[in-house]
């Protein structure tokens, strides 16, 4: 019997410190701020090559596990595209999109620092097992396959907006 309720109140409290995170991101977030940046990126993306392989994608592992990405996941993807993809894509950019772009990205990686601390710290299982793999290959994109990837943040987009409020996610696509 004390195994049983010791094992409920462990589920309560981590559902509690989901919600906390989840409450973070509705704060510091907003449903604009998300769209916007889905705009902006493909604002951007009109300017790029096009995709010669449209059904080849970089995300598929993560797109696998995307409903069960924590804070640290988002924070980690961030990362990931930041100094992988977007520091090599714009490096030496003078255009005002990506600008505006990468300032979105930098407010979104602050907020995810934030709400990190209102709950769980780890990496969820499924993300901690593709992560890697993503990472690596982004690390060897060549030009072309750098504008796929920032092709495909749109997904990232997504998946932070359904994190955000499963009820509200509907307002953002």
């Amino acid at each position: 019997m004390w195994i049983v309720t010791l094992l409920a109140l462990c589920t309560v409290l981590c559902c509690a410190q989901g919600h906390k995170q989840e409450e973070c991101l509705n704060l510091h977030i907003t449903p604009p701020m998300i769209k916007d940046m889905m705009e902006t990126s493909e604002l951007i993306q009109r300017h790029l090559p096009r995709d010669n392989a449209p059904f080849h994608r970089i995300l598929v592992k993560l797109k696998k596990c995307s409903k069960k990405l924590n804070i640290p996941d988002f924070k980690r993807i961030l990362e990931i595209y930041d100094e992988h993809v977007f520091q090599k894509l714009w490096k030496n950019s003078t255009y005002q999109l990506p600008k505006l772009f990468m300032d979105s990205v930098a407010r979104l990686k602050d907020t995810m620092e934030i709400c990190e601390t209102k709950g769980k710290q780890t990496p969820s299982h499924c993300a901690r097992e593709n992560l890697k793999t993503i990472e690596d290959k982004l690390k060897t994109l060549q030009p072309n396959g750098l504008c796929k990837a920032q092709s495909e943040f749109r997904s990232v987009l997504v998946w932070i907006s359904y994190a955000m409020d499963k009820r509200r996610t509907h307002e953002i696509h």
